[in-house]
């Protein structure tokens, strides 16, 4: 049976079962502060830009990410430090280029549903599909 912890029993409540339920999905503080890490990662429109052409395009060296998101290289590569670091992209070398692309995880799943309302579809060159029909790219 649901009930308020013990913790909260001098707190007003008016349905304990829902009270319940609340704390009972809040309870893992270390995944929900990770998601509201995320979120604010996504937040900002330079990382959000990145990680959305990272999503589509495929993966990217940083001045190609460069004149796609309309920055400097040294602000990409300030960008995707701070997203490595968030464990948002990864990065490979192919010879003396360094390519990064989208991690998985929730970061992706959030971009999935980003891409719904902030990307234009179309046929896209490298991919040679229209990303609509392909899903996220």
């Amino acid at each position: 049976m649901h009930k308020v912890p013990e913790a909260l029993s001098g707190a007003r409540v008016i349905d304990p079962d829902q009270v319940c339920d609340a704390v009972a999905v809040l309870s893992d503080v270390d995944k929900v502060a990770h998601a509201a890490t995320i979120l604010d990662v996504l937040g900002e429109a330079n990382r959000l830009s990145i990680l959305l052409a990272l999503q589509h395009a495929g993966d990217l060296c940083v001045s190609d990410l460069a004149v796609a998101v309309r920055m400097s290289d040294s602000a990409v590569s300030h960008a995707l430090r701070l997203l490595r670091a968030h464990g948002m992209v990864t990065a490979h070398r192919e010879g003396r280029l360094v390519r990064y692309r989208v991690a998985d995880g929730l970061g992706r799943r959030l971009l999935e549903v980003v891409s719904a309302e902030a990307v234009t579809t179309g046929t896209l060159h490298a991919h040679g599909h229209d990303d609509a029909e392909a899903g996220t790219g």
